[in-house]
């Protein structure tokens, strides 16, 4: 049976995978969960570990990688409050296939991947959730290609800051999830040439610290570096 609090239960509950399942079923999958704390900078799993475990993060950060030949970290994906992650690994078994780090201290809730595999053998209900929530990974995937290959690098950090804009115009201040370094590897950028862009900004109304981006007017920044997307789905990581 499971044995997280309600709280935690309605951070599980929202997730696609589970919506929707009768509490038998629920604790069926949650057999075995349990919450678990990570500081920042400290390894969730590492590439090719056995996939035991698949996670929703309660609050915190985390980003999954992989190292490259020349000692870099490729990030593929960050996670942040309500987000699930390394479920694929879990149903199709095996190692995972990258490695998890806390980029800030984080609670997670970590699932057990054989309930997890045994009850969508026997619960075509959970098999249907499974590929509503893949379809979910991949359809932002996709994006992440897509912006990666049509965007300039510019479009694309515009892109990071104007989806954490609460309004749609006028003056904004948008905090940083995460530091600079790690958003340069999300956007498909070196360190210095995120500083480039961040200076180039300068005269379209965008001021930046270590923590905070001060954009003078979010319209004319919209106007000026314009995407296809529009902003009704906003992104967390």
């Amino acid at each position: 049976m499971a044995t997280l609090s309600d709280e935690y239960l309605k951070i599980v509950r929202a997730q696609p995978l589970f919506s929707g399942l009768d509490s038998a079923i629920l604790d069926l999958l949650l057999g075995g969960a349990a919450v678990r704390t990570f500081q920042k900078g400290r390894l969730l799993f590492q590439r090719g570990d056995p996939a035991s475990k698949f996670f929703v993060i309660v609050d915190g950060w985390v980003k999954i990688y992989r190292d490259t030949s020349g000692g870099e970290h490729a990030v593929l994906g960050v996670f942040n409050n309500g987000d699930m992650f390394a479920e694929a690994a879990a149903f199709l078994g095996g190692g995972y296939p990258a490695n998890a780090e806390a980029i800030e201290d984080v609670t997670l809730i970590a699932l057990d991947s054989k309930n997890f595999t045994s009850v969508v053998s026997k619960e075509p209900e959970v098999a249907l959730n499974m590929l509503a929530s893949m379809s979910r990974h991949l359809h932002r995937l996709v994006h992440e290609v897509e912006t990666l290959k049509t965007r300039s690098a510019g479009q694309r950090l515009v892109e990071f800051l104007l989806r954490r804009c609460r309004g749609v115009e006028g003056e904004a201040i948008v905090d940083l999830p995460y530091d600079k370094h790690l958003i340069a590897a999300r956007l498909g950028v070196q360190p210095e040439s995120l500083s480039r862009l961040f200076n180039k900004l300068r005269d379209h109304g965008v001021e930046s610290d270590a923590h905070k981006v001060y954009i003078k007017d979010v319209a004319a920044l919209r106007e000026y570096y314009p995407y296809e997307d529009g902003l009704e789905e906003r992104t967390v990581a």
